[in-house]
């Protein structure tokens, strides 16, 4: 039995797509490496999700309480807010520790991040005989060197261009909510109303219909960096 890892940089995630206003679907995400992993007689032997937050941002709680019931192992830290009144969150350590330490245990690594910190950890899992499937955000977000490294390498737009028997996408990784994050409108293009089916013409980006995860509405939450 193949054993296979699967560790997501939440924030990284997120914040790559906020500004955009594309919320990102973990479920879809998941259900979309369980497939892939069993269409190639792999077992996905643990998923964690590692989310910070800060006290009383309700829908952190909210993502965190869902990621978990989605079958996310998922691992916190609480922001501390620094004197120039940034709130920090890093959670590359935490990371780092949790891959290592279960590397031993596992025969494949999942790392979903665009984060070019994490090129030293996969190259030492790489030299500990540990094939790593990088799963970055979008493209022109991602270090190089990051993509370099990895052995496998997939854009999370990339799984958009899956598509089931009608031609609609397979797994809806992504989907335009302009309520879930700060405003963006890019030069010379129209704003999209709430609810709309859109295409970001630029990434070719799906945008679907519906909005069914109620407890991550709200407003838009402080960056954490």
């Amino acid at each position: 039995m193949i054993k296979v890892g699967v560790f997501a940089d939440v924030e990284n995630i997120v914040a790559t797509f906020q500004n955009l206003n594309w919320e990102v679907r973990f479920d879809e995400i998941l259900r979309y490496l369980k497939d892939v992993l069993e269409a190639e007689g792999k077992t996905m032997w643990k998923a964690v999700a590692f989310v910070p937050m800060k006290k009383g941002d309700r829908r952190r709680e909210g993502l965190i309480g869902a990621l978990s019931f989605q079958g996310w192992r998922v691992i916190t830290k609480m922001a501390h807010r620094q004197p120039s009144g940034v709130l920090k969150a890093n959670m590359d350590m935490e990371m780092a520790i949790e891959l290592l330490q279960t590397s031993d245990h596992l025969d494949e690594v999942v790392l979903i991040t665009g984060d070019g910190d994490f090129v030293p950890l996969v190259d030492l899992l790489s030299k500990k005989g540990k094939r790593v499937w990088v799963i970055g955000t979008r493209k022109g977000s991602v270090a190089i060197e990051l993509i370099r490294v990895s052995d496998k390498y997939t854009n999370i737009t990339d799984i958009l261009d899956i598509k089931d028997e009608n031609g609609e996408p397979l797994y809806r990784v992504l989907r335009f909510h302009p309520r879930t994050y700060r405003n963006f409108q890019p030069e010379g293009e129209e704003q999209h109303g709430y609810g709309e089916e859109t295409e970001d013409y630029r990434h070719g980006d799906y945008a679907p219909r519906e909005y069914d995860y109620g407890e991550y509405e709200g407003e838009g939450e402080e960056e954490v960096s």
